[in-house]
C-alpha cells in the first residue's frame, strides 16, 4: 500500500514540476491495474489554446431587471354563506359574490364569475393562481387575491374569515374631503 502512495506522489510530482515523465513502479500486488502515462504540464502560457468565441444568441438581447417583491395591502376579508364566497372590501362598499358553482370552476383550474352581492350582475372573474398558492379575483379590471393557505381553512370550516389582498401600487391614496 506505502509503494502504490509512492508511486502515485512521484508521478503527480513529475506532472506537476515537469520532468520528464517517468512511468512509476506499481507494487506487484496491484500490478492488474492499468499504467497511466502523465504528460509534463505546459511551461509556457503560450502553449495554451485560446477558447473560441462563443456566438451571439438571443440571450445577448436580454435585458435585466431588478425583481421586486409584490407588496399587498389588506383591503378586506372573504366568509363563506350558504357555500357561496362573500367578499367584503374597505375600498369598495358594493359587496361581491362568487357562487358555489363558479368557485368550484375557480378552485379547480377554470374561470369563476364574480358577481355582485345581489347577484344579477357579473364584474369580474376569480381563478387560482399559476403557482396555486392564491386565488386571484379581477373586479372592474382591479386585482384581488387570497392566500390559499388563508382560504381553505374558511372552505373547510375551520375558520369563518380569510384576508382579502390588492396590490399596493394599484391602490390609490385616500381622499380628504374637508
Amino acid at each position: 500500500m506505502i509503494d502504490t502512495i509512492r508511486a502515485l506522489y512521484r508521478t503527480l510530482k513529475t506532472a506537476i514540476l515537469g520532468d520528464p515523465v517517468e512511468v512509476a513502479t506499481v507494487p506487484e500486488e496491484t500490478a492488474s491495474l492499468a499504467e497511466i502515462p502523465v504528460a509534463p504540464a505546459p511551461v509556457s502560457p503560450d502553449l495554451v489554446p485560446e477558447p473560441e468565441p462563443v456566438p451571439a444568441t438571443v440571450a445577448d438581447e436580454w435585458t435585466v431587471r431588478t425583481y421586486v417583491d409584490p407588496i399587498f395591502v389588506k383591503v378586506g376579508r372573504v366568509y363563506l354563506d350558504a357555500g357561496a364566497l362573500v367578499l367584503r372590501s374597505d375600498r369598495d362598499t358594493r359587496g361581491f359574490v362568487i357562487p358555489e358553482e363558479d368557485l368550484n370552476e375557480a378552485l379547480t383550474g377554470g374561470i369563476g364569475e364574480v358577481l355582485l352581492l345581489d347577484q344579477t350582475t357579473t364584474v369580474g372573474f376569480a381563478r387560482l393562481s399559476q403557482s396555486g398558492l392564491a386565488m386571484n379575483i379581477v373586479i372592474d379590471t382591479q386585482l384581488h387575491t387570497v392566500p390559499m393557505r388563508s382560504l381553505t381553512p374558511v372552505l373547510t370550516g375551520h375558520n369563518r374569515k380569510a384576508p382579502l389582498f390588492m396590490p399596493a401600487e394599484d391602490l390609490e391614496p385616500d381622499v380628504v374631503v374637508g
